[in-house]
């Protein structure tokens, strides 16, 4: 794996990254500045494109910003330090909108759509001085269509109310957009729901949203979709009282949904980013909050991932090295049947004042992991962080496949290796893999 800077400047705290790539092979990289985790004296969106595959990161351009209410300064001013002020009075001087005055910027996401366009979404916190609570939240859209060099917007979808967006496009064309959305049970206590909505022309109007189902207890949010191979839509989902995500599965475009199932993702603390390598496996990067914040990197199959169920082990397949049956029920369940997937920590958060997790991913040309982050670690305020991964970072064994087999099942280095062998011919009739070597 390799570590490299994406966006470090002391005097900024940069957190919440996503990424994409275009088609001409341009890295581009959105982020928030702001001075703290909430979105506070100011925040902004800003955006770094690379040329070279991440290795170097081009200036950042500033997309949009906004400034808190100046009752807020006014009311902290005397704890506030010379780079926050100087931060707020730099961005207030540039707004030109009034609304800016008194809103603040929350997360990103970002997405290169199959015709080559970038569309990013926010959502805004918009402060006015009404009802029981002084702020409603907004999702504003913004589109470049020369790889992030320029940008348009924003335009506003109309959905109000919602936060923490993610963004994927279905095959048939349609864009999917996940929100949470803060509601009351019928006995008065706070419950978050995951919402998802459509768009069949690429993000202009939005269908009604549909509701993820929960059940007695449970709070999700900051979902994550992709669509597998056969038309089932994947959801990972948030939710810090459970202590691991859960999944929910669509088998109709997303209209309806199973589940929800709990998977093998522990700790799951923070906005995950889920999608399909080019092997057809399940990559998705995540905050693990267990014992403390994580970048961790999950790989499953999608055999694995429309597993229904408390279990997500599924059936192992005959190999000819077998010496046993696997269809023998009397077996140990250990020998008969594993999890198809492997949890790998990127990197971990060294700061006695951690944060980080929030992250977003692209698959190179070459078949690595490019991982953008934020992290305190060794600075003082956080930063963004990229990360190259290759997949014997996570696992030793040829794209297509994540088998296991228990050490009882001597002679397993016999067994590995004919597996493996097998995996690399069936992945070089596809195009893909790499070259199996025996000692």
């Amino acid at each position: 794996m390799i570590k490299l800077i994406v966006s470090r400047d002391d005097h900024i705290y940069e957190c919440f990254p996503d990424i994409a790539m275009t088609p001409d092979g341009t890295l581009v990289c959105i982020y928030r500045e702001s001075m703290q985790h909430a979105p506070f004296p100011f925040s902004r969106i800003a955006v770094r494109r690379s040329l070279d595959g991440g290795r170097t990161w081009l200036p950042k351009q500033i997309i949009d910003e906004c400034v808190s209410p100046e009752k807020h300064i006014d009311k902290n001013r005397s704890w506030l330090s010379d780079d926050e002020i100087s931060g707020y009075e730099e961005s207030k001087a540039r707004i030109t909108e009034s609304w800016k005055n008194g809103a603040s910027i929350n997360c990103m996401r970002l997405l290169c759509l199959s015709d080559g366009q970038l569309i990013m979404i926010a959502d805004y916190a918009v402060h006015y001085a009404t009802g029981n609570r002084d702020y409603k939240w907004i999702n504003l859209i913004y589109r470049s269509f020369n790889s992030g060099v320029t940008w348009v917007g924003p335009e506003d979808p109309g959905i109000s109310n919602a936060l923490v967006p993610s963004l994927n496009e279905l095959r048939d064309g349609r864009l999917m957009l996940g929100l949470a959305r803060s509601e009351q049970d019928k006995k008065g206590a706070s419950k978050e729901i995951q919402l998802v909505f459509f768009s069949d022309d690429k993000g202009k109007s939005w269908s009604d949203p549909v509701e993820i189902p929960s059940e007695s207890g449970q709070n999700f949010s900051e979902g994550s979709f992709v669509e597998l191979d056969d038309g089932t839509i994947l959801g990972i989902l948030r939710d810090d009282n459970l202590g691991r995500a859960y999944k929910t599965l669509s088998y109709d475009g997303g209209q309806t949904w199973k589940g929800p199932f709990p998977t093998q993702l522990i700790g799951l603390e923070g906005r995950p980013k889920t999608g399909l390598l080019r092997s057809g496996e399940i990559c998705i990067t995540y905050r693990m909050g267990v014992p403390n914040e994580m970048l961790a990197l999950h790989l499953m199959t999608q055999e694995a991932a429309k597993h229904e169920g408390a279990s997500p082990r599924v059936k192992r397949q005959p190999i000819p090295e077998d010496w046993i049956d696997v269809n023998d029920s009397s077996r140990p369940s250990y020998m008969t049947s594993y999890y198809p997937g492997i949890t790998y920590v990127i990197d971990i958060d060294r700061s006695v004042h951690r944060d980080g997790g929030y992250s977003g991913w692209v698959q190179l040309d070459s078949g690595d992991i490019y991982v953008v982050d934020y992290i305190n670690d060794d600075a003082p305020l956080a930063h963004i962080r990229g990360y190259i991964v290759t997949r014997s970072d996570c696992i030793l064994f040829p794209e297509g496949d994540l088998p296991w087999l228990h050490p009882s099942g001597q002679p397993f280095v016999k067994m590995t290796f004919g597996m493996a062998e097998r995996q690399f011919k069936a992945n070089q009739i596809k195009g893909g893999g790499n070259k199996i070597e025996s000692s």
